[in-house]
């Protein structure tokens, strides 16, 4: 089951990439991340799946870069949340291969992503909101500093709920 949630991912992922942009390298680069996320479902090897990630990540840079889209939450939260998907299914399969697992170990853990999927979307929702609001109130110079501490915001709170949920 966990390796079937692995490859829909995947496959989310790589749907979300073709939306983002059709261009011939981003389309490369999703089929590169779909081949390291069948490798690394059929080895249970978790390096593979964040080789895979990393791949994915990338195509996705490139696609906004590509069509110089704006920023938007909903699909940038569905990729992040679909990466962590990818990640942690591949993780799970990987330690408990070999082991009866029962129903409820898959349950909680599709409830704490579940959670922590819905703590990412309330934290980032407000923050865009703020962003918005002051984006024209701020000079260019400032951007990259405001960057930086929002990446630095949404780390420590994604590090907040990783540590409750345990």
């Amino acid at each position: 089951m966990m390796r079937l949630l692995a490859a829909a991912s995947a496959v989310a992922l790589f749907v979300l990439l073709r939306l983002t942009t059709p261009a011939p390298a981003v389309t490369v680069a999703g089929l590169v991340g779909l081949l390291l996320t069948a490798a690394a479902i059929a080895a249970l090897w978790p390096w593979l799946a964040t080789a895979a990630a990393c791949v994915f990540l990338a195509g996705y840079a490139a696609a906004l870069w590509i069509e110089g889209a704006p920023v938007n939450v909903v699909p940038a939260l569905g990729f992040g949340l679909a990466l962590l998907l990818l990640l942690e299914a591949v993780d799970l399969a990987g330690r408990g291969h070999g082991a009866t697992v029962d129903a409820g170990v898959v349950r909680s853990a599709l409830g704490r992503w579940i959670g922590l999927g819905a703590g990412v979307l309330v934290a980032a929702m407000p923050a865009m909101a703020l962003a918005t609001l002051l984006a024209p109130a701020l000079p260019a110079v400032a951007s990259p500093l405001l960057a930086a501490a929002g990446a630095l915001g949404s780390v420590l709170v994604l590090a907040a709920l990783l540590r409750r949920a345990r």
